[in-house]
C-alpha cells in the first residue's frame, strides 16, 4: 500500500469482547470494499487499548465511515434471513449448505462463510435432532438469533453515520433500543443485578459495534470435536466454562493474516510472542435462565512486558 495513513477507532476498546469483535468485523468488511481493501489492523495502548486501521491516505474518518455506510446499506440480508433460527434439522442445515456452494463464486463465498460459523451438520442434539449452534448463539426462547440479527440489520440502516461514529470514535452511549445478542457485557443485565426481570426491560446497545461484529463471525468457523461436542474458534474449556479469549497486537496485519491469528492456538508465552500478540484477554460465557448467555466482563489473561 503506497501512502498510507492511520485512523485511531478510539470507540473499539480492545479490552471488551464486543469492541474486539466489532474491530475484526471492520477488517473484513474492509476487505470487501475496493477503496479500503489493504487495510491492516492494529491495537494501541493508551488508557486502554483501542483498535488502529491503516487506510490509504486519501482516506479519512468522515471517508472511512461512508465507505462503510454505503457498503452495508446495500449489502444483502441473506445470511440472516434464510431461518428464524440457528437451531433446525440437520437435513434443513445440509440443504443449505448445499444450497450456499451451489451459488458460491471465487468472488462471493459470504453465505458460505457465516454457515461455516452457524452451526455444524456433524453435531447435532441428540434430544430433538437439531443442529448445535455457535457459542456465539446466546439467544433464547422467544428470542430467535436470527430473527434477532436481522431486525439489528434493518434497523441499525436508520442514522447509519452517526451509529457509525458512535461505534468507532465513542463515547459508547446505548441509545440504541436493540439487544446487543449476548456480547456486550456492558449492555447486559442479570437478574440478580435488577428490580426487574431482564425481559420486562427494552434493551439498549451500540447497534453500530454489534452490526459491525456480526461481519466478524465467519473469523470463527466451528467444527466437532473428536467426542461430537460442538467446538467453536477462538474459544477454550477452562474449568468447564466456555471462555472467548482474542489477541491484541501493535504491527499492522491484513485480513489474512488475522483469520489465521484468530484460529491459532494462544496458550504460553513463547507461542504468543512468535505470533506478535502483545495482550490476550478472556471472557468467560455464562448462561442462566431458559439458556441465554452473556460475556463476562473481561479479563487480562496475558501481557507483552
Amino acid at each position: 500500500m503506497s501512502g498510507t495513513t492511520e485512523i485511531e477507532l478510539t470507540g473499539l476498546t480492545g479490552s471488551s469482547p464486543i469492541g474486539a469483535l466489532a474491530a475484526f468485523g471492520l477488517l473484513r468488511l474492509c476487505a470487501e470494499i475496493e477503496a479500503l481493501a489493504l487495510a491492516k489492523l492494529a491495537w494501541r495502548r493508551r488508557d486502554d487499548w483501542f483498535a488502529v486501521l491503516t487506510v490509504p491516505e486519501d482516506i479519512n474518518k468522515e471517508t472511512l465511515v461512508a465507505l462503510l455506510g454505503e457498503h452495508l446499506g446495500k449489502q444483502s440480508t441473506d445470511v440472516f434471513a434464510w431461518s428464524g433460527d440457528v437451531r433446525i434439522a440437520r437435513e434443513q442445515y445440509q440443504e443449505t449448505l448445499q444450497k450456499s456452494v451451489d451459488d458460491a463464486s471465487v468472488g462471493d463465498r459470504r453465505f458460505c462463510d457465516y454457515l461455516a460459523a452457524f452451526a455444524s451438520e456433524m453435531a447435532v442434539d441428540n434430544a430433538k435432532g437439531l443442529v448445535k449452534p455457535t457459542a456465539f448463539y446466546m439467544t433464547s426462547g422467544q428470542q430467535k438469533f436470527l430473527t434477532s440479527a436481522l431486525e439489528l440489520v434493518e434497523t441499525y440502516r436508520k442514522d447509519q453515520t452517526e451509529k457509525l461514529n458512535e461505534a468507532l470514535f465513542g463515547p459508547w452511549l446505548y441509545r440504541d433500543k436493540q439487544h446487543a445478542l449476548g456480547w456486550d457485557p456492558a449492555a447486559e443485565r442479570m437478574y440478580a443485578l435488577r428490580h426487574k426481570k431482564p425481559g420486562d426491560e427494552t434493551p439498549t446497545s451500540v447497534s453500530a459495534a454489534i452490526r459491525l461484529a456480526l461481519e466478524a463471525l465467519p473469523l470463527f468457523p466451528v467444527f466437532p470435536d473428536k467426542n461430537g461436542r460442538l467446538s467453536t474458534s477462538g474459544f477454550v474449556r477452562i474449568k468447564r466454562e466456555n471462555v472467548f479469549q482474542w489477541p491484541l497486537w501493535q504491527v499492522p496485519i491484513s485480513l489474512d493474516v488475522l483469520k489465521t491469528l484468530l484460529t491459532s492456538e494462544l496458550s504460553d508465552d513463547t507461542n504468543l510472542c512468535q505470533r506478535g500478540v502483545n495482550a490476550l484477554y478472556k471472557s468467560i460465557r455464562s448462561e442462566f435462565g431458559q439458556g441465554y448467555g452473556i460475556f463476562r466482563p473481561a479479563q487480562l489473561v496475558w501481557q507483552k512486558h
